[in-house]
Formats: C-alpha cells, sequence, structure tokens
C-alpha cells in the first residue's frame, strides 16, 4: 500500500515515514501544502493522512480543491490536527466521500494503524 503524508511538521512526517516504511508500506512524505496537492491530482495513493491546520493553504482547502476537481470522492484521506476545537468543520469534511477518519496530535500509531486498517483501500495490519 502507498501511503502520501502531507504535514508541514517535518518530525511527524519523518516519524509516520520511517514506521510505515518499516511496516512494509512505501511512504511519500510532502511538508508544503502546494505540493501535496500537486502530488494528490497527479498520482494515486491507497492513505492519504492530510494535516487540516497548515499556513498559508490548509488540509480544509486541499479538500475543498479535490471536490471542486470531483476528485474528492476517489480518495482514502484522513484528517488530522492539534486543534479539532471546530468540531462543525470536522463533522463537514467527515461527511464527504473520500474522507474516512479524523485524528487528534499527537498521534497514536495504534489508534491511526486501527483507523486506517478499518477502511477498504488497506489491508489488515498485524
Amino acid at each position: 500500500m502507498k501511503i502520501l503524508v502531507i504535514d508541514d511538521d517535518k518530525t511527524l512526517t519523518s516519524m509516520l515515514s520511517k514506521f510505515f516504511n518499516f511496516q512494509g508500506h512505501p511512504t511519500v512524505v510532502i511538508n508544503d501544502p502546494w505540493d501535496g496537492l500537486d502530488r494528490i491530482q497527479k498520482e494515486h495513493f491507497d492513505v492519504i493522512l492530510l494535516d487540516i491546520c497548515m499556513p498559508e493553504f490548509s488540509g480544509e482547502q486541499i479538500i475543498k480543491t479535490l471536490a471542486t476537481n470531483e476528485v474528492l470522492q476517489d480518495q482514502n484521506i484522513f484528517i488530522f490536527s492539534a486543534n479539532l476545537g471546530n468540531q462543525f468543520i470536522i463533522k463537514d469534511l467527515l461527511r464527504r466521500n473520500g474522507i474516512n477518519g479524523c485524528l487528534e496530535k499527537p498521534i497514536d500509531l495504534d489508534e491511526l494503524l486501527s483507523e486506517i486498517s478499518n477502511t477498504d483501500y488497506f489491508p489488515k495490519i498485524v
């Protein structure tokens, strides 16, 4: 399974990349949201882990752009953020086809594995 991680936190993306690569899942890390959007539109990923709160261009804006371009429904995106305070925005995003879960930072790797393993796109991880 091919995983894309989009987050401006380089420490987090490095940790997730090492973790998933160790599990045998090739992982692409992108710390710039604009580059992340471009990569989603050009390449298929089995799972996308997307930070909602990034400066200049947020994960929410990436999702809205994908929806406008009618490719959101073809994605398997899990959103996360250190601040999930605005539950209205989170609930709205989770109603969209293509958004399959939400996690709060700091990321618990066991919880992350449980979330993504419960989708049809990702094989069970042991």
